[in-house]
């Protein structure tokens, strides 16, 4: 993949260093269409690249906007928006073959990555930082974020009013799939507890419930399926469920 990396981060400088003659207007068109054609060129190891991986189209990304900076006076929004889309689509292009199969993956691999660009668009010896992106950016990570709890954790809760243990079995094994994934620390904590804001509290109450119903119809059609199945399920607290989660994306 380096390899790769450094034959586009090559052909990108040298298609802008021969872009350095002309107008400064003609020089963002230039830089533009540049950037396209070196994005095309990136190559995405899959078999070495996981969830994690940084993507060699962040550093052109970066290199473009940095000199879409020094042609300031005729940059406009417009611009850096067709930039950012730009690098945007060839992620996710490139996020459909990140952990085929496995739900949620390739959203934790679009969510590294914006995360890492918006981290190095904050360093106070950024150049490129401007308001609209960080914006952009950040709107991206709300949308990736949604997509990876809609995908992963909201089909869960559509089990919880037909069987609790289906439920449990669901979500232990939600976890177990996730336990390891590598997720950058600045958003492990947004995650985890939008998960927990999803998950527990309604857990909580279909609990509570089936323990009511228990009470009141001892011996009823709940305890006699667990009979048939020939196995007990565990019951968790909320407060465990809570533990399960809060352990997620250690890598």
């Amino acid at each position: 993949m380096e390899a790769a990396r450094d034959v586009s981060m090559d052909m990108f400088r040298g298609s802008l260093d021969a872009a350095a003659s002309v107008g400064r207007c003609g020089e963002v068109c230039c830089n533009l269409h540049e950037m396209e054609k070196a994005l095309r060129g990136t190559i995405l190891h899959i078999h070495s690249s996981d969830e994690s991986t940084i993507h060699p189209a962040n550093d052109l990304l970066v290199q473009a906007l940095q000199n879409l900076v020094r042609s300031a006076r005729h940059t406009t929004n417009e611009h850096y928006s067709h930039m950012l889309h730009c690098w945007a689509s060839k992620l996710e292009e490139d996020a459909e073959m990140v952990r085929p199969g496995e739900n949620g993956g390739k959203y934790i691999f679009l969510l590294n990555n914006a995360c890492a660009v918006l981290q190095m668009m904050r360093r106070s010896e950024a150049t490129f930082a401007n308001e609209e992106l960080e914006s952009w950016l950040s709107s991206m990570i709300e949308r990736y974020t949604k997509s990876y709890i809609n995908e992963c954790w909201v089909p869960l809760n559509s089990t919880l009013c037909l069987d609790l243990d289906e439920f449990t079995a669901k979500f232990l094994a939600t976890c177990g799939n996730q336990m390891t994934w590598k997720v950058a620390a600045e958003l492990r904590y947004q995650l985890r507890e939008e998960i927990v804001d999803l998950i527990v509290p309604p857990y909580e109450v279909s609990s509570f419930a089936l323990q009511a119903n228990r009470r009141r119809f001892s011996g009823g059609l709940c305890s006699f399926r667990r009979v048939i199945a020939g196995k007990k399920q565990k019951k968790y607290t909320g407060e465990e469920l809570k533990e399960q989660i809060r352990v997620l994306f250690e890598g």
